[in-house]
């Protein structure tokens, strides 16, 4: 009798087994059955991305060119700006002995 109790619980032990590695089976074909729908959604959100990198790049370099403009103009605005402080520090003296004796 302890021999047929041992083949019963071996038995169902290798049944459970088998039922498990069943499982992980049907799992793994699962997994795998979705990945080619993940890697195409992973695919249309890196071109997405990639189409929302360019366009911040293009609005990058537009605005690269207008504050290199900006400065220009600055830079321009501050020579005139110098020279003629520059002029009215050597002529307002003269001026000012002229107009106010």
């Amino acid at each position: 009798m302890t021999d047929v109790s041992g083949d019963v619980t071996r038995q169902g032990r290798l049944e459970r087994e088998v039922m498990l590695i069943s499982y992980r089976v049907g799992e793994l074909e699962r997994h795998h059955g979705t990945v080619p729908t993940r890697v195409t959604k992973l695919e249309q959100q890196f071109e997405h991305m990639s189409g929302q990198l360019s366009q911040l790049n293009e609005g990058q370099q537009k605005l690269t060119t207008v504050v290199a403009a900006i400065g220009s103009k600055i830079t321009w605005a501050l020579a005139v700006a110098s020279t003629l402080w520059a002029i009215l520090q050597m002529f307002g003296p003269a001026l000012l002995r002229v107009l106010l004796p």
